[in-house]
């Protein structure tokens, strides 16, 4: 919790402050994805290696033991992901955070949090658009209540300051498209492991080198690898957020790994919720931002809709179970 509260602090820190001496900004989206990438990938890594350490030491004690039996598990534990999968998935998650990122250049970072919960809003469209999917009257209910919070906050009056006309029609395009990507993620993501039964460390490895190798090859043929690293050679303030930013990111993604695995999803999920609202006000609060009473209402408005959902889902599972027992 505490590292994405962090995080989200730096992520508005890099795009908004004017670093010394000589107050250029950072503009480096891709360079910061394939650092974020790479960094996420180690800690997989290293992970990865204290687990296979720890199952040959456990496979020798059981050999000495005179215990051979599951001495294979390990070994055969997850199949084989062929490597397109992995780098589709990569894909579609680099452009997620890529339009993500882009987005804060055309809006404020409390706007872009608010969008950046709205998940369920593609998904819907999809599932009605593609798979023909019908929606009960309290889930259309949720869509409505987020899309109205989302589009009362970015409103802007004619006579509105320069600062509550940061919000540009790019800046949503972006948000858009990132949500769509989002969308398109964790379907696809769920494929792999039902499939391939990767565990989650070679799920978090494979993606993140994969999507930290492809975004190198980008930034190297832009030129924006040599003009990051020169900003960052020259702006010691920047390294530091770069560095942190990347670090609490990888120490995130672990823990989130471990509350999904360990607790369940639904309670990710609202902790991931909740984050983003403390977010916000923190972002308001350290940065001084101006909000106006509407947009309390439409903060109140669209987390009172992403509650509602997760009630929704979590009765829906309830029932679910209950009529499988009775049919058992």
């Amino acid at each position: 919790y505490g590292c994405y509260l962090y995080y989200g602090i730096l992520h508005e820190r890099l795009y908004k402050s004017a670093y010394e001496p000589d107050g250029q900004r950072w503009r480096f989206s891709l360079l910061l994805i394939a650092l974020q990438c790479g960094v996420n990938a180690l800690a997989a890594l290293l992970v990865l290696t204290y687990q296979n350490v720890a199952a040959r030491r456990g496979a020798t004690k059981r050999a000495l033991e005179g215990n051979t039996d599951g001495d294979s598990v390990q070994r055969e534990q997850s199949g084989s992901v062929p490597s397109w999968k992995y780098a589709l998935t990569a894909l579609s998650y680099l452009a997620a955070m890529a339009f993500s990122f882009e987005a804060l250049h055309h809006m404020s970072y409390p706007m872009q949090a608010l969008g950046k919960s709205c998940k369920m809003i593609p998904v819907m469209l999809m599932g009605v658009v593609v798979r023909k999917k019908k929606y009960t009257p309290q889930e259309y209910l949720v869509v409505l209540m987020i899309t109205a919070g989302v589009a009362v906050f970015s409103y802007r009056p004619s006579k509105a300051s320069a600062e509550h006309q940061h919000t540009t029609a790019l800046g949503i395009v972006f948000l858009l498209l990132s949500l769509i990507m989002d969308g398109l993620v964790g379907p696809y993501q769920e494929r792999v492991v039902a499939e391939h039964q990767p565990t989650t460390h070679q799920l978090m490895f494979n993606q993140n080198l994969w999507a930290s190798a492809i975004t190198l090859c980008i930034v190297a043929a832009k030129g924006e690898l040599v003009r990051g690293t020169e900003f960052l050679f020259s702006h010691p303030q920047a390294q530091l957020d770069v560095l942190s930013f990347c670090v609490v990111s990888a120490l995130g993604q672990n823990f989130i790994f471990y509350t999904v695995r360990n607790v369940s999803a639904l309670a990710c999920t609202m902790i991931t919720t909740t984050r983003k609202f403390f977010t916000i006000l923190l972002s308001i609060v350290m940065y001084k931002h101006r909000v106006h009473p509407r947009q309390w209402f439409a903060i109140v408005l669209v987390f009172s809709g992403i509650i509602l959902e997760h009630v929704l889902k979590s009765r829906a599972k309830k029932s679910s179970a209950s009529h499988v027992k009775k049919i058992n």
